[in-house]
């Protein structure tokens, strides 16, 4: 049994791995921290534990062979290396390690990184993409959920270095995204039978997007992006417009078909079919639908996932079971 803890265990997020890593047959989760929730019982979020809420500084997380972090941007920075020193491999939830320059991690959080050799070493999580590099990682930075769905409903066409003018992402969100105390204390009551638009002046999850994009294509892409809230709880909704230069002679279809053929994830759309939220919710899928504009050279994708399995705690199991050799959807709903 791989012994295992999770450092910040009270939120959304956190609720998602206790729940996914407790139904896990090969693990064994010892120690989940929150200090909000002291000493209070664990199965007060998820039924079925017999654990109690520890202190994150609690020695207990020395005795783990993986430790996940689904902690506030800030805190995995200054507390990994302790881990990794040890042998011990941390999967980090928050946007800590996904940024390689950190530059753009000052610009967009507002204060230096302190760990610039387990950023350079770092691997980003998103299995579709580096499945062969997580293996043999000691640190894993898992995708943030805005990137993970606008990423994968992109990868075919930067992979194939189609010539792309601009691409245009407009992101929808369920309320869970913004975290459990925000959501109590006054987001679930203020967007009910509600929508709208929010970072209008530029989202931090936007220079990951062009990061990981840019890194594939091989040179820049003029990319746009622009979140919303909907009045649910979970999923994200991707509606993209990709903007080509000349008009393309491949079919965009055949493209995503052979690129993700062999994906564990990935559900493509047949003809007159939309993604939903409603099909992917409480599952690692990805539904991917490939339209025509009414605009010359310009199609749209649409790409919908759960913000909280695919989007955080199902794509940290998935680097999970790699990084300790099973099998890559052990212990996930894939519907």
């Amino acid at each position: 049994m791989t012994k295992v803890g999770i450092i910040g265990g009270s939120g959304f997020a956190g609720e998602e791995l206790i729940k996914l890593l407790s139904l896990h047959d090969s693990t064994s989760l010892i120690a989940v921290s929150s200090r909000e929730l002291k000493n209070t019982p664990v199965s007060d979020l998820f039924q079925g534990s017999d654990l109690n809420f520890v202190d994150p500084e609690d020695q207990i997380f020395f005795q783990c062979d993986v430790v996940f972090f689904a902690t506030p941007h800030g805190t995995a920075m200054d507390k990994a290396n302790s881990f990794i020193q040890k042998g011990i491999k941390v999967i980090d939830l928050s946007a800590d390690f996904r940024l390689k320059d950190p530059s753009i991690w000052r610009e967009w959080y507002g204060s230096n990184h302190r760990d610039l050799e387990n950023l350079k070493n770092s691997i980003y999580g998103l299995t579709e993409l580096n499945a062969e590099l997580i293996e043999t990682s000691n640190l894993v930075a898992v995708p943030g959920c805005y990137p993970t769905a606008s990423i994968l409903g992109l990868l075919p066409l930067v992979s194939n270095k189609l010539p792309i003018d601009s691409i245009i992402i407009d992101a929808k969100s369920g309320i869970s995204g913004a975290g459990r105390s925000t959501v109590n204390e006054s987001l679930k009551d203020d967007i009910q039978e509600n929508f709208r638009a929010y970072a209008t002046g530029g989202h931090r999850h936007l220079p990951e997007i062009i990061e990981v994009l840019e890194g594939i294509y091989g040179s820049s892409l003029k990319i746009n992006f622009l979140p919303h809230l909907i009045p649910a709880m979970r999923g994200i909704y991707s509606t993209i417009y990709v903007n080509f230069e000349d008009t393309q002679n491949q079919s965009i279809e055949e493209i995503y078909s052979d690129f993700y053929q062999d994906s564990l994830n990935i559900e493509l759309m047949l003809d007159g079919q939309v993604p939903e939220i409603l099909k992917v919710a409480e599952t690692n899928n990805c539904q991917i639908g490939i339209y025509q504009s009414a605009i010359e050279n310009q199609i749209v994708i649409i790409s919908a996932i759960d913000n909280l399995v695919k989007g955080a705690a199902g794509q940290a199991i998935e680097c999970y079971n790699l990084i300790t050799g099973n099998y890559q959807l052990k212990g996930i709903n894939n519907g």
